[in-house]
């Protein structure tokens, strides 16, 4: 196949961008690595249309590539969007000279429970961590004749199969680059102590995640499996300072959990000191993953923020989880930790979940109150959701209501409850949560002491979080 023109779209819906709680869009980070990949190919003319930054009807797709006449369309689409990929890719084949179609992203999970015909429009699917083996497969196509190739029975078949590609020497990967109109769309909704305008970098350091919480799915995750597969220190702090030269001035590590590997983010932390890097820097942990040492270096590295999920103030709901190892007292560590990095100065996101199967109201009061005590600098209030993939979504599968799993959104109101309380119930609760939480006596004004600069800068920012009075 002679293929000159690639295009690469992020489809969107708005299942999860038409909510009250305030959001953030981080960038499709496989399709930017694809197209890192493929613009190595000088004689390969790639177009990337991300509709989550720039919305875009079905029809208004299929006239935007109409105008490129791409050989061949990579799709990415998540949980939420997998209707609306369905349907532009209907479209495409519906041409008279179709292009060939590849589709990836966690939204395709749902297709393995779904009748064949929801996926014979597509060439290939490609589930898991698609970054490398789609550029082999582009390779593939490019240099097979078209009426010879098996390439697409091979990947229907793995499709089938349920294969999860994953990479597994993440440094191989080309660094994304970014125009400065993506720089400045991708912001974070999260204050930082950072006294200017920010841009901000996303990277991913390490993949996969060893730990058993029920509540986790490949639907929501950025990486695949278990196993640990994490890059060299100095590939990290190389993308840091090319983000960096795009303009970058803060970074945010998108691992599922940046303290799994301990022994990597130690060595990471003194790579950049070693560096003399002043980058700011935030990232997802686990409490039960760090240490005061820890903490200190990673201060030293001038991490500036850390989202940590908390979930629950009930040890019965944590146990109920699986979110931490048996023998573990995860609320004393939340405490320790929190304590730590006050002392510290490390900013902190909490993450809570209400809902949860079985939970009452006296345990989400619980939750509240032990909120109230780690005061972090800013909290997310979820509903438990059990996306599927996830241990809870088989195991409450039959209590469902027949799925209806592409419009579950964590933040959006739930469509049925499993807790003792009704999903009206959960959303006046979610609302009394920030209630109690942002107007508590001092808070405000201990926050403006120490983000008011930052919302100087970034008035966009502070605009979003207020968003909050919506449901509070």
């Amino acid at each position: 196949m002679n293929s000159s023109s690639i295009l690469l779209v992020r489809v969107s819906s708005t299942v999860d961008k038409n909510v009250d709680h305030p959001q953030f869009f981080d960038p499709p980070y496989a399709l930017k690595c694809i197209e890192a990949g493929l613009r190595k190919h000088q004689d390969l003319e790639v177009h990337l249309l991300d509709c989550w930054i720039r919305p875009m009807s079905v029809s208004g797709l299929l006239d935007h590539t109409a105008q490129i006449r791409p050989d061949l369309v990579i799709v990415s689409a998540s949980s939420f969007d997998i209707d609306v990929s369905d349907q532009y890719v209907n479209g495409l084949k519906a041409q008279p000279q179709p292009p060939v179609v590849i589709g990836i992203g966690q939204g395709f999970y749902h297709h393995l429970d779904k009748a064949t015909e929801r996926i014979h429009d597509y060439d290939a699917i490609l589930l898991g961590e698609p970054e490398e083996e789609v550029l082999s497969l582009v390779d593939r196509i490019r240099r097979e004749d078209p009426a010879t190739s098996g390439w697409k029975e091979d990947f229907r078949k793995l499709f089938f199969e349920g294969k999860r590609f994953i990479v597994e020497n993440p440094d191989v990967l080309a660094f994304p680059s970014y125009t400065r109109d993506e720089l400045e769309a991708y912001q974070s909704i999260f204050p930082v102590q950072v006294p200017r305008h920010v841009v901000w970098g996303y990277l991913i350091a390490t993949r996969g995640c060893p730990h058993n919480c029920v509540f986790c799915s490949e639907v929501m995750r950025v990486s695949t499996g278990k196993r640990l597969r994490s890059r060299s220190t100095a590939s990290v702090a190389d993308e840091m300072e090319h983000l960096g030269k795009l303009g970058v001035n803060v970074c945010s590590f998108q691992d599922d959990s940046f303290s799994a590997n301990r022994k990597f983010m130690k060595a990471l932390c003194e790579e950049l000191i070693a560096r003399k890097s002043t980058m700011p820097w935030m990232a997802r942990v686990r409490v039960d993953e760090l240490n005061y040492d820890l903490l200190v270096l990673m201060k030293r590295a001038h991490c500036v923020m850390l989202g940590i999920g908390v979930e629950s103030g009930s040890e019965r709901i944590v146990k109920a989880m699986r979110k931490h190892a048996e023998g573990r007292d995860w609320l004393h560590l939340c405490r320790q930790i929190f304590s730590w990095t006050r002392e510290l100065g490390i900013g902190t996101n909490a993450y809570y979940v209400i809902g949860n199967p079985t939970e009452t109201r006296e345990e989400i009061e619980m939750t509240i109150k032990l909120a109230q005590e780690l005061n972090s600098d800013s909290i997310q209030v979820h509903f438990y959701t059990p996306y599927p993939g996830s241990v809870a979504w088989e195991m409450y599968r039959d209590q469902l209501a027949g799925g209806h799993s592409e419009q579950m959104y964590h933040y959006a109101k739930p469509l049925f409850s499993l807790a003792a309380v009704s999903a009206d119930d959960l959303v006046a609760l979610r609302s009394r949560f920030y209630k109690r939480y942002i107007l508590r006596p001092g808070f405000a004004l201990r926050h403006l002491w120490r983000y008011g600069l930052f919302y100087v800068h970034n008035p966009k920012i502070l605009q979003s979080l207020l968003g909050i009075r919506k449901i509070m």
